[in-house]
């Protein structure tokens, strides 16, 4: 009997791209009338020359102007596409994208931002340089109104986001996921589609996968984009409930996550955990108060630094770290009770 062929790897061989490769852009979007032309016209300002960029928008069946607006623009580009996706999800999106693009390799771009104007160039020339499968760069969160202000604030400090370098690194370096992230077309052709099952865990389960393919990922500084956070902390709880709701699946699953992901759910069982043995133990009680007081002093004093750097209220920076933290572990204890569930 003939052995089974071994599956392709990332590791294989060299990643090699053409002089100047085809550059395909893909956006998912829904209802983005806001932000999509200011993006498609930062595109289309790339010193790369934008002939040398397919700009794919996958759209979830906006009722807003985003259709219209993406029809009527006046591209620069070697292509300029607009797909449906009918399942209305980021990675249903990211998946129809990427079956319209032609690109030696791609790009992953959320609606909701901008990149400067040698993005796509630095990007490429990361890749060549490199040979990683994927290359990215630290992404500025920019707030919009007080609230807005403050989630951008808590988005780009460590003790909001822990060790997810590409909100705040200034150094070159191999790390585990980077935000538009610039992919090598083998990366498709390898480690295959989004997975449709778990909305909100897009690159970072993405790029687990790939890693687990030989590839691997690095992180330029010279790659800059920004990006447009909710504007309420009921929009940034309900993103981060989805998102912890993602990882709790995959953590269900069996898939091996990092520190950083299961610290928000540790507090949110353990807190109500320690006050009920405190019912009956002073030590639970001290420990909870000890706690309680560690993450409102240390909370307290990095979200006065973080908003000090972006002019955001510290309170209502500290708010929205909370939000976060809460919200994220809510979500995950969520995302895997269910998936536990329905395996039982």
């Amino acid at each position: 009997m003939t052995a089974p062929a071994a599956a392709a790897r990332l590791d294989d061989a060299p990643l090699t791209l053409p002089e100047r490769p085809l550059v395909s852009i893909v956006i998912p979007c829904l209802n983005e009338e806001r932000y999509i032309t200011a993006l498609l016209d930062a595109l289309a300002a790339q010193d790369y020359g934008a002939d040398g960029i397919e700009v794919i928008v996958a759209d979830g069946g906006s009722t807003d102007r985003t259709r219209e607006l993406v029809r009527a623009y006046p591209s620069p580009f070697a292509r300029l596409e607009l797909v449906d996706n009918p399942r209305r999800i980021t990675v249903a999106g990211l998946n129809e994208g990427m079956k319209a693009a032609r690109g030696d390799c791609w790009i992953i771009i959320g609606a909701h931002s901008t990149v400067r104007p040698d993005f796509v160039r630095q990007s490429v020339e990361a890749l060549k340089r490199t040979g990683a499968a994927c290359v990215g760069g630290p992404i500025e969160t920019i707030g919009e109104g007080a609230v807005g202000r403050a989630i951008a604030a808590a988005m780009s400090s460590p003790f909001g986001v822990g060790n997810a370098k590409f909100r705040y690194a200034s150094e070159a370096g191999y790390v585990d996921t980077v935000p538009f992230g610039c992919y090598h077309r083998r990366v498709w052709e390898v480690v295959g589609e989004f997975d449709e099952t778990v909305d909100g865990a897009d690159e970072d389960s993405y790029n687990a996968r790939l890693i687990e393919a030989g590839g691997k990922i690095w992180l330029d500084p010279a790659i800059r984009s920004s990006y447009y956070p909710r504007r309420t902390l009921h929009a940034l709880a309900r993103q981060y409930r989805e998102y912890g709701a993602a990882k709790g699946t995959l953590f269900a699953r069996g898939r091996p996550l990092r520190a950083r992901h299961f610290a928000p759910a540790a507090m949110v069982a353990g807190g109500p955990a320690l006050w009920l043995i405190g019912r009956v133990s002073k030590t639970a009680r001290l420990a909870l108060r000890g706690l309680a007081l560690a993450y409102v002093g240390l909370g307290g004093f990095a979200a006065y630094r973080a908003a000090q750097r972006h002019g955001a209220n510290p309170a209502l920076t500290f708010a929205a770290m909370a939000t976060m933290h809460v919200s994220y572990g809510a979500g995950f204890l969520e995302g895997w009770w269910r998936e536990r569930s329905n395996r039982a």
